[in-house]
């Protein structure tokens, strides 16, 4: 091999390259290669062999590039540094040393490098420069070197780290509220250094990698010192303090926790009523919804419970990791005050003393309800809006729709229509236009007296006379037939009921329906009672067949001491007025008074006196006072009935043929038109027409 050639392997060309650039000390573009060997990655690692080049600096002439120069001694002779080359890699043993393949019995400068964290050193003269550097200490046969050193082969070469050590950081930290002592920690280290391999070179200057290791900042003695010193004795949380005493890792750590105080309960007021003046009723998916019913509206009677005022509550005290205590703050209060309408007892109830809306509103540590007894309503009365149930007072300014409720403890009062509805009020009903097809009641259960006590009156009337006439026949068939003679009582009262008196379970059914879904007290109650009694005694012919006289004459008692007590109850109050009425129902415990056309096909049913100054054309009439009408029945003879209480009068400017006339028991069948009508009894209790 030519001069200044070098034969070198590894596990790539470019690696060969860069190593053989390396060892002649010039840049890889500055060799002249030759690749001997591209080398193979196997597969799997079998059949891998390294790649080997010859490089030699390519500013040196060999022998064939003079061949052919005449200056050149030996020019013109026959390339021998191919030859030269051939023969030295056919011939010349390898010495290895790394990945470094030099030329036997060729001898070089002294090089060094470092593998596998060993420095290592080749070649012959000069010797090799070893710099330690700043991280390494550098022994050479066993004597520690300050500075650089010159190494030849067979040196033994040592090198230790040097190790550099950095305290931790840690700082106890008690919060101002002294409620936790915080640890902040920042970790010491030790670092030590591992050789980074180098390439072979003359001159080798040590690299390494810092390897550090975390050291724990602070130790359990030192940190509970810390503790005693900034007298933290509350809360100690020795989990923390194991895991602040081992960290390794940047961290705050609270090392003790103190006890906040636990607040107090303030003072406040549990409402037993809705604080919205209306809420959506909640329904479930398969359950039976009336959409008229979706609406609440919140009001309340007399003597209900409407708020209830809770007392405050003091708090516990807390304690710092210092161990002082910490006081609670003091619990708020609140007043509960009434309002109008309301009361409050003990200053922790308040309860309703008049019915209608609760309001309620709050200011400078005062809670003040309030009852509202009018509820307004804007507009139609609707699905949209729902039936209106409410205790007070309801003021409707638009109409009351189809198949709607209104229901109120007090005064209703309609600016528009009522049309196939039903108005129920306490007190009175007020109707600036005109009812069609619809049924209002005024007077709360005093109407259902009034109500009751015309139909009574006809029961009471007709039982008697059945109970004489069953009684009068069944003494005819014993004399007749002996006094042992069995007579079927029960089949005789039946056929008198179906030949004779028709009107007796008419009159029953209507007492029914007239008490059915009554609520109230024993009174109310005993009246509902006797309307089933009845319904059930002349329901039916085998229910008929049941009776006898005894039954009947308890039935006439118990009847005519119901009617009494109806006409007892005052005509006060429940009071209805309107425009115009057809086909309608309207039942009151006070008057009643159409201003408009009057009523056709209408009944009324009132405790007080009727004033109908238009026409009352088609219906009934049952007042317990004087009845005025301008105008009674039709040219055409619709039937028409108006009936007053014993004792009481009947007045009408007109009357026209077919229509009936009645004062307590006494019956006026009119078959002429009539003017200027007065109809009264005399002294004898007979009924007279007068002109008026």
């Amino acid at each position: 091999m030519a001069a200044g050639c070098i034969r070198v392997e590894g596990k790539t060309v470019e690696e060969a390259i860069r190593r053989a650039a390396d060892l002649l000390e010039v840049l890889p573009e500055e060799l002249a290669v030759e690749i001997i060997d591209a080398g193979s990655q196997g597969f799997l690692g079998i059949g891998r062999r390294p790649a080997v080049i010859v490089a030699r600096p390519a500013g040196e002439a060999t022998t064939g590039e003079t061949r052919d120069d005449p200056g050149v001694p030996g020019a013109g002779q026959e390339d021998e540094t191919e030859s030269d080359l051939e023969a030295a890699l056919e011939t010349k043993p390898v010495l290895e040393t790394g990945a470094v393949m030099e030329r036997a019995g060729e001898e070089r400068p002294a090089y060094a490098w470092v593998e596998a964290g060993q420095v290592r050193i080749g070649g012959g003269e000069p010797p090799a420069t070893i710099i330690p550097g700043d991280h390494f200490e550098l022994y050479v046969n066993g004597q520690l070197i300050a500075g650089e050193v010159a190494v030849r082969a067979g040196d033994t070469i040592t090198v230790k780290p040097r190790v550099e050590q950095k305290d931790g950081e840690w700082k106890l930290t008690v919060a101002s509220d002294g409620l936790t002592a915080k640890l902040t920690i920042k970790p010491g280290y030790e670092r030590t250094w591992k050789l980074k391999d180098q390439s072979p070179a003359s001159r080798l200057e040590l690299k390494g990698e810092p390897v550090d290791i975390a050291l724990p900042a602070v130790t359990r003695e030192e940190l509970l010192a810390e503790l005693n010193r900034q007298q933290v004795v509350y809360g100690v949380d020795e989990e923390a303090i194991q895991q602040a005493c081992t960290a390794t890792r940047e961290m705050e750590i609270v090392v003790a926790r103190g006890q906040s105080p636990q607040p107090p309960e303030d003072a406040r007021v549990e409402y037993h009523f809705s604080t919205s003046e209306m809420a959506r009723r909640e329904v479930g998916e398969e359950e039976r919804v009336d959409y008229r019913e979706m609406v609440i509206r919140v009001s309340a009677a007399v003597g209900d419970l409407l708020a209830i005022k809770i007392p405050p509550q003091p708090g516990k005290p807390g304690m710092t990791v210092t161990g002082k205590a910490i006081p609670p703050p003091e619990p708020k209060d609140i007043e509960l005050v009434a309002g109008k309408g309301t009361e409050v007892i003990d200053g922790q109830r308040c309860v309703a003393t008049a019915e209608g809306r609760p309001q309620l509103s709050q200011r400078k540590g005062k809670v003040i309800i309030d009852i509202i007894p009018v509820l307004v309503h804007r507009g139609d009365v609707d699905l949209a809006s729902g039936n209106i149930k409410f205790k007070g007072c309801i003021n409707i300014t638009g109409n009351v729709t189809e198949t709607m409720q209104v229901v109120a403890s007090q005064d209703v009062e309609i600016g528009g229509d009522v049309t196939q509805a039903t108005v129920r009020a306490g007190g009175t009903i007020f109707i600036r236009h005109n009812c069609i097809g619809s049924l209002l009641v005024a007077g709360g259960i005093n109407s259902i007296y009034q109500s009751a006590e015309p139909v009574l009156a006809d029961l009471a009337q007709q039982l008697s006379l059945l109970q004489a006439a069953a009684g009068q026949l069944e003494q005819g068939a014993r004399r007749q037939k002996g006094p042992v003679y069995h007579l079927n009582t029960g089949y005789l009262i039946s056929v008198l009921v179906e030949n004779k008196f028709k009107k007796l379970p008419s009159l029953v059914a209507r007492l029914e329906q007239l008490t059915r879904g009554v609520e109230g007290g024993p009174e109310e109650q005993k009246l509902v009672q006797l309307g089933r009694e009845l319904a059930q005694a002349f329901g039916t012919s085998a229910a008929l067949q049941g009776l006898d006289t005894v039954k009947l004459a308890k039935m006439t008692t118990a009847v005519e001491e119901m009617a009494a007590y109806c006409r007892e109850i005052p005509p006060e109050g429940g009071n209805i007025t309107l425009s115009y009425a057809l086909n309608s129902k309207l039942q009151a415990s006070g008057w009643v008074k159409v201003t408009g056309r009057g009523c056709f096909n209408t009944e009324i049913v009132t405790g007080g006196k009727v004033e109908i100054q238009g026409v009352f054309r088609g219906g009934s009439i049952y007042a317990g006072d004087d009845v005025y009408i301008k105008e009674i029945g039709s040219s055409g003879g619709a039937k028409t009935l108006v009936r007053v209480a014993e004792g009481r009068v009947i007045k009408a400017s007109k009357i026209w043929p077919n229509c009936t006339l009645q004062i307590g028991k006494r019956i006026r069948q009119i078959d002429n038109e009539e003017n200027q009508v007065m109809a009264y009894l005399n002294s004898e209790g007979d009924m007279i027409l007068g002109i008026f």
